[in-house]
């Protein structure tokens, strides 16, 4: 059972990890009406080694946190709440990239 919520700390502090670093490269310099290419977030995310490697360490510190400490039942209740919102971006980005594929031309 503690792999499991290790497995599941690690993903909800590696998708708060992704919306801080995302938040300080990318939307912190941009001005306000102005979008942000679908290739910058890539190259900073799923193109960077950097990033699967904070994958990987999230992970492993999840697992261990989840292996040391006996966290109370409310703590991974908070967790769960908040861990919905970096799930729902992801799901609003991966919505959003299939309709502009469904909509560019050639494809």
């Amino acid at each position: 059972m503690w792999i499991a919520k290790g497995l599941f700390l690690g993903v909800w502090l590696f998708g708060y990890a992704t919306i801080i670093e995302l938040y300080a490269a990318v939307y912190r310099h941009t001005p306000s009406n102005s979008a942000v290419s679908i290739h910058v977030i890539t190259s900073l995310t799923s193109s960077n080694p950097w990033w699967w490697t904070t994958c990987a360490v999230c992970l492993i510190f999840g697992c261990l946190i989840a292996r040391i400490w006996s966290v109370p039942c409310a703590i991974w209740i908070g967790l769960a709440v908040t861990g919905l919102v970096p799930a729902s971006f992801l799901t609003l980005f991966v919505v959003l990239v299939a309709k502009l594929k469904a909509i560019a031309p050639g494809s």
